[in-house]
């Protein structure tokens, strides 16, 4: 009798079957996959995942956007054993105008951390993605210490009924020599929702205005859409030929001196900095950072809208993380609007209007 124990256990691989697909609908993806189990297979953990590429997969990483992932949880079988995946998930979609390859895949998470690839299915059909985006332009003027945000028109290409997520206009700075990940939010106004095929004219808000840090920044406005995978995500982006421009602030020597603004008037964009006013007859090299931070409308409180991580996680009954949390979420309109930052309740609010301002 020969012993014959080649093929039997994990060097038999796992297949996706014949019947597998995907279905894309608002901001859910519905995956459903065969997958064929060798017998003795040790089974374990997997994710079968739904990628968006510029390129079929052949091997090697998975490149692109990851659309949708469903874990996989496979027994020890033994006798060859087909297993039926059938999913309904959150989404997480590329940007609307171009036609991505798309193909699903079993991966298997490694012991170094990495992932590998055990089985794949490329599509034929291109897949194109169609969201809510701008029609003609959108742009920004500031008005004091707010900004107006226009759009000329934000459309619904959906079918008909398919309603958009909670939409948001939003202005956006990105350093002139930096990366484009090291963007920040400065204004946002929502919007409501668009049904399909339909579409809202001349958009104006009013809104809160946050300075970006000192330096030259690219401005962009976005369009962002209320998704269940990531909160708000971007949909469509005009980037603007304005640049804007806070420059640093300047210790001031004398005491009492009054405060002073440069301005550097960039296209649309107005923007004061203001120079803070020293509380000493001289300034040492050395404090001169103390100095120059942004003061508040009064001098015992901290602003929600300009005081750095440091100063927010000094104030009572915050922390360091709340802080981060903080500037994540700035513009404020008030110290009511506190209530959305993660970790602050109605009660905290209450508590910290005795040592914040706007």
């Amino acid at each position: 009798m020969t012993q014959q124990n080649a093929q039997l256990r994990q060097d038999q691989p796992i297949q996706i079957g014949s019947r597998h697909g995907y279905s894309i609908e608002c901001d859910y993806a519905s995956i459903n996959a065969e997958l064929q189990v060798p017998s003795h297979h040790p089974g374990g953990e997997w994710m079968l995942e739904l990628w968006a590429s510029d390129h079929r997969y052949q091997e090697g990483p998975l490149t692109g956007l990851k659309i949708a992932e469903v874990a996989v949880a496979l027994p020890t079988p033994i006798g060859p054993y087909l297993h039926q995946v059938d999913a309904r998930i959150p989404a997480r979609l590329p940007p609307s105008g171009r036609a991505y390859s798309m193909v699903l895949a079993l991966v298997r998470p490694a012991a170094d951390g990495k992932t590998n690839v055990d089985a794949f299915a490329n599509y034929a059909e291109l897949q194109t993605f169609i969201a809510p985006h701008f029609a003609g332009q959108a742009d920004y003027q500031m008005d004091g210490k707010e900004v107006v945000l226009t759009a000329a028109g934000i459309v619904n290409p959906r079918i008909e009924g398919n309603v958009s997520g909670t939409l948001s206009l939003e202005l956006w700075a990105f350093p002139e020599s930096g990366a484009p990940s090291e963007g920040r939010r400065l204004a946002s106004a929502e919007i409501g929702s668009v049904s399909g095929q339909y579409w809202l004219q001349a958009v104006e808000r009013r809104v809160a205005f946050s300075e970006p840090p000192v330096g030259r920044h690219r401005m962009a406005m976005l369009l962002c859409e209320w998704t269940v995978a990531d909160g708000y995500f971007p949909r469509d982006r005009r980037d603007l030929a304005s640049i804007y421009e806070r420059l640093a602030p300047e210790p001031m020597v004398a005491s009492l001196a009054p405060a002073t603004s440069k301005v550097t008037t960039v296209g649309k964009a107005s923007v004061a900095s203001k120079v803070a006013i020293a509380s000493k007859v001289s300034v040492a090299p050395s404090v001169a950072a103390v100095v120059a931070k942004p003061a508040s409308t009064t001098s015992s409180l901290v602003s929600i809208q300009t005081a750095s991580v440091d100063e927010l996680a000094k104030v009572k009954g915050l922390n360091l993380k709340i802080a981060n949390e903080i500037i994540k979420a700035r513009p404020f309109a008030s110290l009511e609007d506190l209530i959305r930052v993660p970790g602050i309740g109605k009660k905290a609010v209450e508590l910290l209007k005795r040592f914040l301002t706007i």
